[in-house]
Parts: C-alpha cells; sequence; structure tokens
C-alpha cells in the first residue's frame, strides 16, 4: 500500500515547527528595535550634554554680575548650609536645566559647587563666596523622564586661571 499526502501529526509537528522559528524571528526584531531605542535616547542625552558643557565653558569666571552666578547652576542646601555633591537627590534638588525641544523626553539638573584654594568645599550662606571661590565643580546629569534615571553625567571644573 502506498501512502501519499501527510498524517495529521506531521502536520501538527510542522506547524509548531514553523511557529517556534517565527516567534524567535519576532522576538530577535523586538529585542534590536529596543536596542536602536536605546541607542538613539543615549545619542540625545550625549548630545545635550555637550551643549550643557559648552554652555558653562562659556560663562566668564569670575561673573560681571553677581546674577550670573546662578549661570554655573544650583547649589542645593539643606536649609542651614549648602549640601556637597554627596549629599544631592537628583528627584528633590535643583532647578530643570533642559532644553525646550526635550522636555517630554529627558530632565537637565545642574549643580554648582564652589571650594576655595585650599580646596575646601564653600558651604555657608551667610558668607558672600564670589570672592573665596578659586573652583567651581559644575555636576551636569541627564535622566530620562520616565524611570528619573541618569542616561549620562559629566563633571566640568572651571577656575579662575582657565586652567580646566
Amino acid at each position: 500500500m502506498v501512502k501519499k499526502g501527510l498524517t495529521l501529526i506531521e502536520v501538527v509537528v510542522a506547524i509548531f515547527l514553523m511557529a517556534i522559528v517565527i516567534a524567535g524571528g519576532l522576538l530577535l526584531l523586538s529585542y534590536n528595535l529596543n536596542v536602536i531605542k536605546k541607542a538613539n535616547e543615549l545619542t540625545i542625552a550625549n548630545a545635550i550634554l555637550q551643549c550643557m558643557i559648552e554652555d558653562v565653558k562659556n560663562i566668564d569666571f569670575p561673573p560681571i554680575y553677581y546674577d550670573r552666578q546662578g549661570n554655573f547652576g544650583d547649589r542645593p542646601n539643606n536649609g542651614t548650609n549648602y549640601k556637597g555633591p554627596d549629599e544631592i537627590e537628583l528627584s528633590s534638588d535643583g532647578n530643570d536645566w533642559t532644553p525646550t525641544d526635550y522636555k517630554n523626553d529627558f530632565t537637565v539638573k545642574r549643580f554648582d559647587f564652589r571650594y576655595d584654594p585650599n580646596g575646601n568645599l564653600l558651604l555657608d550662606p551667610a558668607v558672600e563666596d564670589t570672592d573665596l571661590t578659586a573652583i567651581h565643580r559644575i555636576d551636569i546629569y541627564v535622566l530620562r523622564k520616565r524611570g528619573n534615571y541618569v542616561v549620562t553625567k559629566a563633571t566640568v571644573y572651571r577656575t579662575r586661571n582657565g586652567m580646566y
């Protein structure tokens, strides 16, 4: 007796194998799209960060006018003294420095920490520290709006003699 065609089990096994191959291909495609999305996000975040770095580098040191001191970044305080770099909380401290076109996707935080010529952090807000400041340390964070996690960050130093 000669058999013609396929049995039901052979058809089911063939469909199952085809489904596994197609599902694997779709999962691989989905993974690749996620990688592309994250790479695009990182590229935009790095461009924003570079823009903020150049913005900080273009500020005169020391600024001619007292009101330009805020252009370096925010000076986070805890009510009595300024906070140090290791005490900031990205979720609550600082203003939003994000360029208008990217406010839906990112948040940019800039923090200004001032040091005297001996390298001591100036923490007393009662003292006018403009003349005491020898080094500005500006920490720049680019955070993803959704999830509020740091995508990229940088630290820029500005000195009176322009060495950094």
